[in-house]
């Protein structure tokens, strides 16, 4: 199974943001899914993202029980 790399206009689709707002959480250094540079371009591979998408929502529902 190949891990698909996306771009910022892909993993932005995926979050549900526009590609304007990623580029903000990058620049504050918002906490998001584990990135890698080729070159001078950040990427991020799929798993990764939904695996951090998983553990968000899997931490979300936790505090919201413990609430």
């Amino acid at each position: 199974m190949s891990d698909r790399i996306l771009n910022p206009a892909q993993l932005a689709e995926i979050l549900n943001i526009k590609t304007s707002t990623l580029y903000s959480h990058l620049s504050r250094r918002t906490p998001l899914p584990k990135s890698f540079r080729v070159g001078s371009q950040t990427r991020w591979r799929e798993s990764v993202v939904w695996r951090w998408i998983e553990k968000r929502e899997k931490d979300r529902k936790q505090r919201n029980f413990e609430n």
